[in-house]
């Protein structure tokens, strides 16, 4: 699908084969504002018959997610004694 200026649109996130079949899908949420580095959100889908569909379903729901702001913004934990 091309953009009204001739220019096709980047897909977001990636969907990665692992070696054992499953589907690793990946996508950026941005820069974390402790460390500085950049943060993913990741999820894994096992392998199947309907993996790939899967993974797309889970690709879309975590684009939501950053979209929606409702991700953790690091990954910072709190430390309790």
């Amino acid at each position: 699908m091309a953009a009204s200026n001739g220019r096709s649109k980047r897909q977001r996130g990636e969907i990665e084969t692992l070696p054992s079949g499953s589907l690793r899908v990946k996508v950026y949420a941005g820069v974390d504002p402790i460390s500085g580095k950049r943060h993913y959100l990741t999820e894994v889908i096992p392998a199947g018959r309907t993996a790939a569909k899967e993974a797309e379903k889970a690709r879309t729901r975590l684009l939501a997610q950053v979209d929606e702001r409702r991700n953790p913004r690091t990954r910072a934990t709190l430390d309790q004694p």
